[in-house]
């Protein structure tokens, strides 16, 4: 009974897993509209390279599930993000700035439109971020022993906005106003 359960149980993940992966695709940019799909633009303000992560609020978990993630920037600096139509709760990080909370936004998905978001940011002040070494080896006495190096860093920290805008026609990421 064993076997016969675990055989349908793996088709099953298999089918579920691709429908999750069909719902969104990573940074898309097809050369026209796919059927029964709409497109959401995350672009920002300022000229900074930067690494997004992207989660939608699942109702049914009451969580949020990541759409895309990535440690590098995207593209003419267009995150482009292929949904089916429909109504969403976003929430976006940003890797590599500090950001005191996660942006987050409604957007409506329109079929073959894109939903283009602005992104942006506003100082929010500055954090202070500790780092400790410790090494062993000769000291200046020609002891061998253990030394620790403390150092203090500054950085800015920002608050993050999000603008939606009305949808637009479909066209290229770089045939869009605010492609870099």
């Amino acid at each position: 009974m064993k076997n016969a359960a675990a055989k349908t149980f793996l088709p099953a993940s298999i089918a579920l897993t691709l429908f999750l992966i069909g719902c969104a695709t990573q940074n898309g940019n097809p050369a026209h509209a796919r059927a029964n799909k709409g497109y959401v633009d995350f672009h920002a303000d300022s000229a900074a390279d930067l690494w997004w992560e992207v989660k939608r609020f699942d109702d049914h978990a009451q969580s949020f599930t990541t759409l895309f993630s990535q440690f590098k920037p995207v593209p003419n600096g267009i995150l482009r993000l292929e949904l089916a139509p429909g109504h969403y709760h976003l929430q976006v990080r940003f890797q590599n700035r500090a950001v005191l909370e996660p942006m987050e936004t409604e957007v409506d998905v329109e079929n073959g439109l894109i939903t283009p978001v602005r992104v942006a940011f506003k100082a929010g002040g500055i954090s202070i971020i500790e780092s400790k070494s410790t090494s062993i080896g000769s000291t200046a006495y020609g002891r061998y022993g253990r030394r620790t190096k403390i150092e203090s860093s500054q950085n800015p920290t920002y608050e993050a906005m999000a603008f939606p805008e009305p949808p637009v026609a479909y066209r290229l990421k770089e045939q869009m106003p605010y492609a870099r």
